[in-house]
């Protein structure tokens, strides 16, 4: 006996509260037996589907289990879509084009889940911690435009944070269950994020890819979503949607270019192919497909291993890969640290077994298949579920319901009614609210407007059907282009939104780090120049009101309500903020007006000055300046970027120490109209080691470089100096996108001395040192993490500047950096955590101090602060000009000590100007604790 299920109105069909008390009921053995792999399922057919007398009140159905469990889920999908509880649903624009974010990001909003959609730019997720918004709840980002760093150069960042938050919670729920459970409480639930889907176009994975040697998170599995063919032509026309979930319903739209340089595209794979030959990939697919197969198995090796940092394996003593900390078992088998000798070190070393720690599953693989830059650019069509109408009561009334179950009809659960009728949610609704919408458009250049105007999505009614507004990010002067002028015409009951850099003001967008530096300027504007903005002007210098009609300009904090109901919010705009203002509000202001203006009448005194000039008469390049660009630690505050130093040498260039996430953004702030001069004088980069608040903005600032000197000085090449997994990743880097990796030399450090971990130095030929402006580069290796460096950079006049990175003090460090003109060295800790310090191998205060006086450094400057505290360490200030005395003494003698802050620029020859300000600095930050 059998039935199909179609018999079965489909609003009926096998829900739990359909199936009759019959469905418990023994059947007699050998009088019904169900096909293999079916169940039987007796289910009540309501009156109201019953078509006459004739027809069953009783269904047995024959069904496949597979079929059955399908049913039940893809029923319970769509009932939790079309009859979901009505939830606060809006979208809002996080940022606009400025010089700290330079993408567009918008934030979907719905009370259970959060989505990302547009940019996530180097910038994104600092503005977020600026506006208050949390990430916490985001299960999908969708990437606009190509892959490339102008859009997911934040997406790195944002995953990790993400990932750590997650980590955070889980286990403090853990520690919460531990207590619930000895209290004989039953546990509380997990509703953490359990992954996190990446959507975007052709790349997406490689980008990913590209980092597995620096992010090493568990728990967070990573979907990459790569949109690699059109689904409109695969679809032949479908209007179903790509991709949905409870909340909402997304069509991808590619807009794609035909390649029009096939010489390019050829040198393109031939260099691909050479650096295939220079260093070993991974197993190469037979085809396209498989070769993104075998990258997505390393993203998923990413961020969902079973790795544990304690597993070791064995191998021998010739084989194992230094620096590396060995093991090997005693006589009892116990494991202990290998501290024997060493191969390359003591002559004729036995090769003993020795066991070494497993490393992260990614980090093994040496290199990707390889892929070139893809002419794609991602946009989206979102909308959300219909709605269920407004319950109505009377209706209910007259089916006899009782009012105790007029909720679960509300909840789109169907209900028996006293007279035993089946009384369904649609039965008492209103008319269904159908889902309101809107579109993010991302158009790079006006090469990507004849893709976009002849995509078919724009007249299918189905698709566009209450679309309501269109986000459009444009790229430099496409909003002018009259094809697009004249779509967004054709499209007028359309609200069009455009956010470009163009026409959006390039505003404050961080105004906590802009109040802190208005109240240190007011204190030293020599040192703390305000930093660059204008309200009237955009990052690219057009005035803002030059907006041809027909559109409305993106500003941050815009945001359109779709339900409850459908309200354009303008009064949530983010309006200009007055630095001046929230500046003035210090209660110590005046006692440190006071202290400022001494320090000033103290800077003024001529015999004062003329010591200072005398005993600073051999310091070498005092006119070299100091730009402090980012002074924090791990990830971007409120008021301090990650990691990020710019020393500028005049008559031989500028030299940038680290370059954290942003740093591009914060030379922006800081030079304004002066940026081009700074990047086409830039003549190198050092890279500390492979942690993102320390290289994640590496790939801008040599974009930029390479756009601003690519015409005016073609022959010009940066130098980059780190540890070699540095130097692939921008190898790797480079085949996602062209950002100037042609134009890079390097310095790699690998080889060193056992004995001491002073790296081989790098000594420049005459012809290097014309180029590059540094005579010698020395290394060692740290405490700190695999491949970390501390590095002293020499030029030919004799200026030594040591920069530490992060580590723990090292007496490597002190020996390559006797004699250092400035030594700028992390101060993560204060003094009285030393534990988490040594813990988390980074250096105190006085640690840092120490190791410069060991140096014998004559300047030294302290940064990277933990992001836990805003406020000053205690530095004594001493404004005594010491007699003259030489060598190691006069070190001694001379020593200015100074705290840097984030837009901080000090020559120097005026260390010891700033330092007269410190009390003044000092107590303005008396009060804060954050």
């Amino acid at each position: 006996m059998s039935a199909r299920k179609r018999f079965l109105p489909p609003r009926h069909r096998l829900k739990p509260s359909h199936i009759s008390t019959f469905e418990g009921a023994q059947i007699p053995d050998g009088l019904l037996t169900p096909d293999e792999g079916t169940a039987l399922r007796i289910i009540r057919v309501p009156p109201s589907q019953r078509l006459g007398k004739q027809q069953p009140f009783f269904l047995l159905l024959n069904i496949p289990e597979r079929d059955l469990a399908a049913d039940e889920k893809s029923e319970a999908d769509r009932r939790a879509r079309a009859f979901g509880a009505k939830m606060l649903n809006w979208i809002q624009i996080v940022t606009t084009p400025t010089a700290d974010t330079p993408g567009t990001c918008l934030l979907l909003h719905f009370d259970d889940r959060r989505y990302v959609f547009g940019h996530a730019s180097e910038g994104t997720q600092r503005a977020m911690v600026q506006r208050k918004i949390a990430l916490n709840k985001t299960e999908d980002v969708f990437i606009t435009g190509p892959v490339n760093w102008h859009s997911a150069g934040g997406l790195l960042g944002m995953v990790l944070t993400l990932a750590d938050v997650i980590a955070s919670s889980r286990e403090h729920l853990g520690a919460q269950n531990a207590e619930r459970g000895r209290k004989g409480k039953a546990a509380a639930t997990d509703k953490l994020l359990s992954s996190l889907n990446i959507h975007g176009g052709k790349n997406l994975s490689h980008f990913l890819a590209t980092a597995r040697r620096f992010i090493f998170r568990k728990g967070l599995p990573l979907n990459p979503h790569e949109i690699r063919r059109d689904p409109r032509m695969s679809s032949q026309g479908s209007s179903e949607p790509d991709w949905q979930d409870t909340n909402i319903k997304v069509w991808y739209v590619p807009l794609a270019l035909e390649p029009t340089d096939k010489a390019a595209a050829d040198a393109n794979r031939k260099r691909s192919h050479q650096d295939a030959s220079e260093s070993e990939t991974m197993k190469v697919g037979s085809t396209e497909e498989e070769d993104f197969e075998a990258v997505r198995s390393v993203v998923s090796k990413m961020f969902n291993s079973d790795w544990k940092m304690d597993a070791l394996v064995e191998t021998t003593l010739h084989e194992a890969k230094l620096p590396a900390k060995l093991f090997v078992r005693d006589g009892n088998g116990h494991i202990q640290v290998y501290e024997g000798p060493l191969p390359g070190r003591d002559g004729d070393v036995p090769n003993i077994p020795v066991l070494v720690r497993q490393p992260w599953p990614a980090a093994l693989v040496p290199a990707l298949p390889h892929t070139q830059p893809a002419r794609q650019s991602m946009c989206y069509i979102v909308k959300n579920h219909d709605r269920r109408g407004k319950f109505d009561a009377k209706k209910a009334a007259a089916f006899d319901i009782p009012k105790r179950d007029y909720s679960n009809l509300t909840r789109g659960e169907s209900v028996t009614a006293k007279d035993g009728t089946i009384v369904t949610p649609e039965m008492v609704l209103g008319d269904t609210v159908l889902g309101k919408g809107f579109a993010v458009v991302d158009i790079p250049d006006v090469s990507y407007i004849e893709p976009l105007v002849s995509r078919p999505e724009w007249s299918n009614v189905e698709i566009m059907g209450n679309v309501c507004v269109m986000f459009w990010l444009l790229g430099p002067d496409v909003g002018a282009d009259p094809r697009l002028q004249n779509f967004m015409k054709d499209h007028a009951n359309i609200r069009h939104t455009v956010c470009s850099g163009d026409n959006a003001p390039n505003m404050i967008a961080l105004e906590s780090v802009a109040t802190q530096a208005y109240k240190l300027h007011s204190i030293d504007p020599d040192r703390f120049p305000l930093p660059f903005y204008s309200n009237t002007q955009t990052l690219h210098g057009h005035p803002t009101n030059t907006s041809p009609e027909g559109y409305e300009v993106g500003r941050t904090g815009k945001m359109i309500q779709f339900s409850p109901q459908f309200l354009h919010q303008d009064d949530k705009v983010v309006g200009f903020p007055d630095v001046e203002k929230l500046a003035g509000s210090e209660p110590q202001l005046p006692l440190v007006s006071e202290l400022a203006s001494k320090a000033r009448q103290r800077l003024q005194d001529a015999d004062f000055l003329a010591k200072i000039e005398k005993v600073e008469s051999d310091i070498p390049n005092r006119d070299a300046e100091v730009i402090t660009l980012g002074t924090g630690s791990a990830l971007p505050s409120k008021y301090r970027n990650v990691s990020a130093t710019l020393v500028k040498v005049p008559g031989y260039g500028n030299y940038l120490f680290d370059a954290g996430e942003n740093t591009l953004g914060q030379m922006r702030r800081v030079f304004g109209n002066e940026l081009p001069t700074v990047l086409q004088d830039l003549r190198a980069i050092w890279i500390s080691h492979l942690h993102a608040d320390h290289h994640l903005g590496t790939a801008g600032v040599i974009g930029a470089w390479h756009k601003e000197t690519r015409e005016c000085n073609p022959s010009a090449t940066l130098h980059v100096a780190s540890h070699m997994h540095m130097l692939d990743w921008l190898r790797e880097y480079s085949q996602v996108e062209d950002f100037g990796y042609d134009r890079l030399t390097f310095t790699e450090f690998r080889n060193y001395d056992p004995a001491t971990k002073i790296a081989n130095p790098c000594i420049f030929a005459a012809e290097q040192t014309k180029v590059h402006g540094i005579a010698r580069i020395d290394a060692c290796f740290v405490e700190h993490c695999h491949g970390a460096l501390a590095t002293v950079f020499t030029w030919p006049s004799g200026l030594k500047i040591g920069y530490s990175g992060d580590c723990r003090p090292g007496d490597n460090f002190v020996q390559i950096g006797h004699g250092v003109t400035l030594l700028i060295h992390e101060s993560t800790f204060d003094d009285e955590l030393q534990g988490d310090a040594i813990a988390k191998k980074h250096s105190t205060m006085s640690e840092a101090i120490d190791v410069g006086r060991r140096m014998g450094a004559r300047r030294i400057l302290l940064t990277h602060f933990s992001q836990r505290y805003q406020k000053v360490p205690i530095i004594e200030e001493n404004l005594e000009v010491k007699p003259d005395a030489d060598g190691e003494e006069k070190a001694k003698l001379d020593e200015i000590i100074l705290v840097a802050f984030d837009y901080m620029r000090v020559k120097l020859g005026d260390f010891r100007k700033a330092q007269a300000f410190l009390p003044a600095i000092q107590k303005l930050f008396d009060d804060v604790e954050k």
